[in-house]
């Protein structure tokens, strides 16, 4: 029994001295809790707000993963003479017992594009920012109609306003075109009147002016008439007396 644990102590020394050359050329490796607790919290990490940065980092992890399964492998396969105790351990250390991890935040590759489920709290939360959109809208469509409204009030009680100034404006410019005009009516009258009386003085004056000239020449015209019937008298009475006489009338001598 001591001679069968002797060269199985030195194959495990042999082989715990190829582990350790192996290590000692790679990473080191983690406990398979450890490792689990590495990859939720990388998970995490990955799933930061900036997308490119995940994307970035991916790779790396990806590489160090494989390596560590790698390492993991190699470890299982060096050990695996030594009984089926380890295999328990050498399959948590590559990882094929391990539960399988569900992380909602987990950045998985995209193979193709597929259109995204919305789920039921995005679903509610776009629904109401619907509603608010729309809560919105309609309180700016009735602060609109009050805004009109009251600029159509404001507009018609200016216009009204406007209008009657303009209606007593009117009224007082015909009040004084009605004035103007009968002033000036009034004065017409007035000159009107006054040439009615000059041409009626004048009329009168013409009229005795004719029949003063009318009794001047009757007046001429008797004298006239007086003048001749006595001159055809007294050439009648010489044309007698020389009738009488019986001498000529000499044409030296005028009786007139």
């Amino acid at each position: 029994m001591l001679n069968d644990q002797g060269p199985n102590q030195g194959g495990e020394a042999s082989h715990e001295t190829e582990v350790r050359d192996i290590h000692a050329l790679n990473s080191p490796h983690r406990p398979p809790e450890a490792a689990g607790r590495t990859r939720r919290r990388d998970g995490w990490e990955t799933s930061s707000p900036s997308r490119a940065s995940s994307l970035s980092e991916g790779p790396s992890e990806n590489f160090t993963t494989m390596s560590r399964e790698f390492n993991a492998m190699v470890l299982a396969g060096s050990s695996i003479d030594t009984g089926g105790g380890s295999d328990g351990s050498n399959l948590a250390r590559i990882g094929e017992d391990d539960a399988e991890e569900i992380n909602p935040l987990a950045i998985v590759p995209d193979h193709g594009h597929v259109d995204p489920v919305a789920s039921p709290r995005h679903v509610g939360g776009t629904s109401s920012t619907a509603n608010n959109t729309v809560e919105e809208v309609s309180v700016q469509r009735v602060k609109k109609e009050e805004i009109e409204s009251k600029i159509s009030a404001w507009q018609t009680a200016k216009i009204a306003k406007i209008n009657n100034r303009f209606k007593r404006e009117d009224a007082v410019i015909n009040g004084w075109e009605g004035e103007e005009m009968h002033k000036a009516t009034s004065t017409l009258k007035k000159i009107e009147r006054k040439l009615e009386e000059k041409r009626a003085r004048a009329l009168e004056k013409m009229q005795n002016d004719i029949a003063k000239a009318h009794r001047k020449a009757e007046e001429k015209r008797a004298s006239a008439e007086a003048k001749r019937g006595t001159k055809v008298a007294r050439v009648l009475e010489l044309a007698n007396l020389m009738r009488a006489v019986g001498r000529t009338p000499s044409s030296k001598r005028s009786f007139f």
